[in-house]
């Protein structure tokens, strides 16, 4: 998805300026006509594929709002300079058009051809269509109105004209037009429909169809002005070395962006892979400070003696009310072989064993231990840190005293409101505790199974940490997990940090916005020494 959007980023760049050097092309074959001549029929058309060369030269460095918080020149002053080059360009085109008169067909074609449009002015009949223009709610729906009119009188010209050639131009813009009714889709990103958003959105099939058109657009009209350009050797060389250097400006700017997208990327799972650890860490402190409040029950005087007489209500009241006062949510007392004296978290149930439970063990032995743990939810498995120390009379060990608390929704809260970045809680491959929250803004997204078989492989399988891309919610993600593994080093779960992948973009939008900004300037100035150098190798070549 990442390399996708980055690619399309630069696809529209590339594209509009290519678009850009076509027009300049076309506004460079008027102006050797203009030279010849110095006729403001001619001017006006170079001036207007001028103001269409610098409309797109200004539209290619745009980025898309979404990743791009604040431009350099500002999202605005672009939408305006584009505004103005490309209306200014239809509407010269336009005018150019109306000022200069057909070149009347001979007697026995023109009548054929009148048959095609019936219509004999064609001054009257462009001002009757620019008459008929409603009102528009955008200056954006223009373009696409005043793509069409320009392409509708050069077809005109081409037809009921003698100038057959201009066909090429004709139908190019009208290929333009439909472009520029694509583009309209933007217009639309507002809405709360997802459907249209996905339709109409940056990058979306609208989008795609577009730059499409605009390709072929430039494919078109492209060939045609080179098949004229190519006939005058300083011409055909100023266009190449013009090519060539925008070739050269693409390829560094493509390959610079590239190497920034990939620093930005590593800088990213290398800070995730630093924010897992940090989780990591927390888990760890917690484990030492449950283990410290158990120790602290353990060498309790009452607690030994309730213990050592294995007085059930007694250890009630005091284990409850240390539950409490710990703020602990699991607090279990047993005697030397493990059976249950006391749940101070559910005083009503009565027996039972852990005798088999890892930390008990150990305490029993006379170690103090502390671990995490899983077990099944309501909703979906929990992971708990869990503490057990040995009650101990004089040097004998006489029972136990386990608690533990559960990593719940406000743990991994904490880190988010720390770091901004989402976190989640694995029981196993199960989500247990997530900083997502579902479409009813209130409920978390727990229960979900990761089932990425490299993660699994990877954190579950060899209980190291993994980063790379993955899909959460059909959202791709930057990620970062590592395992979370019992007291006898088995992974049990995962630690998850993670950011939406689109955020490596956003993170180099400022950097990829200069990149092109600079590579506009350096296109535009180079047109000068192209040229004179192409002018200077004509004159050596005459002389």
């Amino acid at each position: 998805m990442l390399q996708i959007q980055f690619l399309l980023i630069n696809a529209h760049f590339t594209i509009n300026l290519l678009v850009a050097l076509v027009c300049f092309a076309v506004a460079w074959l008027y102006f050797d006509a203009w030279l010849g001549r110095k006729d403001i029929r001619e001017g006006t058309k170079m001036l207007g594929f001028l103001f269409l060369s610098l409309s797109f030269i200004v539209h290619s460095t745009y980025i898309e709002q979404t990743l791009l918080e604040t431009s350099l020149i500002g999202v605005k002053t672009i939408e305006i300079l584009t505004v103005v080059f490309r209306t200014l360009g239809y509407l010269v085109l336009i005018s150019g058009q109306i000022i200069d008169p057909l070149q009347p067909l001979p007697t026995y074609r023109s009548q054929s051809k009148e048959k095609g449009f019936g219509i004999k002015n064609p001054k009257a009949h462009a001002l009757l269509i620019l008459g008929s223009i409603p009102l528009l709610d955008s200056v954006n729906f223009l373009f696409p109105v005043l793509a069409i009119i320009t392409a509708f009188l050069y077809i005109r010209r081409a037809t009921l004209g003698l100038e057959f050639h201009l066909r090429t131009i004709g139908y190019s813009l009208t290929i333009l037009s439909i472009s520029e009714l694509f583009h309209l889709a933007s217009l639309f990103r507002s809405t709360d429909n997802i459907n249209i958003i996905k339709l109409v959105g940056p990058f979306g099939p609208l989008w795609i169809i577009e730059h499409a058109l605009l390709i072929f657009f430039m494919v078109i009209l492209g060939r045609w002005v080179w098949s004229y350009l190519a006939k005058r050797l300083e011409t055909q060389m100023f266009m190449i070395f013009t090519s060539v250097t925008l070739v050269v400006f693409l390829t560094t700017a493509v390959f610079f962006t590239s190497v920034s997208i990939k620093n930005f990327r590593d800088d990213i799972l290398s800070n995730l892979k630093i924010n897992v650890k940090v989780l990591q860490y927390t888990l760890e402190s917690k484990k030492a400070e449950t283990l410290s409040d158990s120790q602290v029950i353990a060498q309790n005087r009452e607690i030994i003696s309730a213990v050592s007489e294995k007085d059930r209500k007694k250890l009630a009241d005091l284990t409850i009310e240390m539950l409490l006062t710990k703020k602990q949510d699991y607090l279990v007392v047993t005697d030397e072989n493990g059976a249950i004296l006391i749940r101070a978290d559910d005083p009503e149930k009565a027996g039972g064993s852990l005798s088999d439970d890892p930390l008990v063990k150990r305490a029993l032995t006379g170690e103090p231990t502390a671990g995490l743990i899983t077990k099944e939810g309501v909703l979906a498995p929990t992971v708990s840190v869990r503490a057990s120390s040995p009650v101990k009379n004089g040097t004998d060990t006489i029972g136990t005293v386990t608690i533990g608390t559960t990593v719940d929704n406000a743990y991994v809260d904490g880190l988010k409101d720390a770091t901004g970045l989402d976190a989640s809680i694995y029981a196993d491959n199960v989500r247990s505790a997530t900083t997502f929250i579902a479409s009813d803004g209130k409920s978390r997204w727990v229960g979900i199974k990761e089932e990425t078989e490299e993660v699994k492989k990877t954190v579950l399988g060899d209980g190291n940490d993994y980063q790379g891309s993955v899909n959460i919610l059909n959202i791709p993600y930057l990620v970062s997990f590592s395992a979370i593994k019992s007291v006898d080093q088995n992974s049990i779960g995962m630690l998850f940090v993670g950011r939406p992948e689109v955020s490596t973009l956003e993170a180099a939008a400022k950097l990829i916005e200069q990149t092109f900004l600079v590579t506009v300037i350096l296109l535009i100035v180079s047109t000068i020494p192209a040229y004179f150098i192409s002018k200077y190798i004509i004159d050596q070549i005459k002389t």
